[in-house]
């Protein structure tokens, strides 16, 4: 329960709580434009000093460090088992707060008197950590305990749901506080809250990290970014196997290898034979078109045709001389004789030829004797580097088979991973599904609790409090019919939800923080009626459970939801008006 909050600024309206209803009104001033709201009256302001006090962090962006106020504190007074307790903390030195007991004073006498009495210095955790256990039964020491584990509910993501703030998203959707909320924190917190063990909803959390873990070291293997370490177990098996048959055959090779001190004389001997053999066929080749050739002239080789000549004459009935008959004669004893001059020729050229060959033959006899002889002795030995280089190849192998080894190992792990994880999650929903049943009294509790809201809201509208188990972990909705725009229905779902948290909160925890704060955007876009109903229910359940409804609104919506017209409602407003003037805000100054 909040009594008050109050500020060392001078100017700040400071403001009294008390049980039951509390309506923070802002007016419209005489002096007011149609472009200025009451945006700036101090409405959410009030919510972030509240949260302030309740150990939200403060960074460089947030109200308590504007140039204005971070010179000052705030300080309130908070009901905390049973006790009166002021907290002050400072927006300079925001990580560490003042703590007193007021209870005893005399002048406190259950209402605001002065609060600047010598008290208990402590560490921002550690007061968030008296907070928890007070209010929600979280231990002081968690060590040793289920929430000394990660995953676990903490003070600020509980105490979120009974003061949201707008900046924040925490008017967004019932079963999340803040837009940035993780489906764990808000699975886990509201689980503890209902009394639905939220030690399953954590293990859905440990899962999902092993999950997203998983999915990442896949998607890098697939995109390359650990190179040789990683791959599949159907591209790395068949290759492993192709290396180690490659080890085993080159093992055999070394075994049977035998060092021969002249290998490598003889290997370059029998190397030169070989060429030798090379250019001896080439030749011998050669020389077989050589011999064919020359054949073939000697056989074409013969005397010019004279006498077919004379005969051609004498068919044209031309008589030679004697002369000229004489003179055919001596030509054709000359070409006769140097016809024959060729063939002799042509016949030495034939003999040389074959000669020739009958030498190479001999050659390349000998020579492939030789090397024949050559690699019988060196058949299944070598040189001593030639086993050196062998060794080496089979060191390399064997790097690249444990490599191999190492790599599919890796790759089984991992695809034995994803089974498991797909394993564990369909037991952790069967598992979710048993304590759902084990908790169905909690469930029909809080189910009780949302119907009663939903009809003192509605009477033309029915809806439900769904509580159910998915893969992805616990599923907390409320449906309204004619709700899912984000529209004023929307709105009163989160309403019921909190209505039925502070009752359940105050059932078991002893008490709870027994307090719900409201600001003006839960109202945006709700019918006046609707406005109407939920604030006298509020002050109702408040009342049934002894703690606060607080609600900060604008006067005209308090007007047109015609609750002025209700005594108790009307009782209920604090005497401190917020306006949008320059001076009738919270703070009773302007700032950027």
């Amino acid at each position: 329960m909040i009594v008050t909050v109050r500020s060392t600024i001078s100017t700040f309206k400071a403001v009294t709580f008390k049980a039951g209803l509390n309506v923070l009104l802002a007016d419209v001033t005489d002096a007011s434009t149609e472009k200025q709201t009451r945006n700036s009256a101090g409405k959410t302001s009030l919510v972030e000093i509240i949260h302030f006090l309740l150990g939200s962090e403060a960074d460089k962006k947030s109200l308590f460090k504007k140039p204005d106020i971070v010179g000052h504190a705030f300080t309130g007074v908070l009901l905390l088992d049973g006790r009166y307790v002021a907290v002050t903390r400072a927006c300079g030195e925001d990580r560490e707060v003042l703590v007193a007991d007021v209870s005893d004073l005399p002048e406190w006498s259950g209402h605001v008197g002065d609060t600047d009495c010598p008290g208990t210095l402590l560490t921002l955790d550690g007061w968030k950590a008296r907070l928890g256990q007070a209010w929600f039964d979280i231990p002081a020491d968690p060590a040793g305990t289920p929430f000394a584990t990660a995953h676990a509910p903490t003070f600020r993501s509980l105490i979120g749901y009974f003061a949201r703030r707008r900046k924040s998203g925490g008017y967004n959707a019932v079963e999340r506080q803040n837009d940035k909320q993780q489906p764990w924190d808000w699975q886990v917190n509201v689980s503890y809250l209902l009394g639905l063990g939220w030690e399953v909803s954590r293990k859905f959390q440990d899962l999902r990290t092993r999950k997203s873990a998983t999915a990442t070291l896949k998607k890098a293997i697939k995109e390359g970014e650990f190179g040789e370490l990683f791959g599949t177990t159907a591209e790395i098996r068949p290759e492993l196997l192709r290396t180690e048959e490659r080890i085993s055959k080159l093992k055999a090779q070394i075994d049977n290898f035998t060092v021969h001190e002249r290998y490598r004389e003889f290997a370059e001997r029998a190397a030169q034979l070989k060429d030798a053999l090379s250019d001896a066929a080439l030749e011998l080749a050669s020389l077989d078109e050589t011999v064919a050739h020359l054949e073939n002239a000697v056989q074409a080789e013969e005397a010019p045709a004279y006498a077919s000549v004379e005969r051609l004459y004498e068919a044209a009935g031309v008589q030679l001389p004697g002369l000229a008959l004489r003179r055919f004669d001596e030509v054709k004893a000359f070409q006769a004789s140097v016809t024959e001059n060729r063939r002799r020729h042509l016949t030495r050229q034939i003999d040389e030829a074959k000669a020739r060959k009958q030498v190479v033959d001999g050659a390349m006899a000998r020579h492939d004797a030789e090397r024949a002889a050559i690699l019988k002795n060196l058949e299944g030995k070598g040189a001593f580097e030639d086993l050196m280089h062998l060794r080496e190849d089979l060191g390399l192998l064997s790097s690249r088979a444990e490599t191999l080894r190492s790599k599919l190992q890796h790759a089984t792990r991992l695809e034995n991973a994803v089974t498991q994880i797909k394993l564990e999650g369909a037991a952790l929903e069967l598992e979710l599904q048993e304590e759902l049943k084990r908790q169905e009294e909690a469930i029909r509790r809080a189910t009780v609790l949302v119907d009663e809201a939903i009809g003192e809201l509605y009477d033309d509208r029915t809806g439900n409090l769904i509580i159910d188990a998915s893969k992805g972990g616990l599923g907390i909705a409320i449906a309204i019919q004619g709700g899912g725009n984000l529209g004023g229905i929307d709105m009163m779902k989160i309403f019921c939800f909190d209505m039925m948290l502070l009752q359940m909160a105050a059932e078991r925890f002893d008490g709870g923080p027994r307090f719900v704060l409201h600001d003006s955007h839960l109202f945006d876009g709700v019918d006046a009626r609707q406005v109407r109903r939920a604030v006298t229910y509020g002050s109702t359940v408040a009342g049934r459970v002894k703690s606060q409804y607080l609600v900060a609104m604008n006067s005209d919506e308090y007007d047109r939801s015609a609750l002025s017209t209700d005594p108790a409602v009307e009782a209920a407003v604090l005497p401190v008006r917020l306006t949008d003037g320059e001076t009738g805000g919270l703070f009773g100054f302007r700032f950027d």
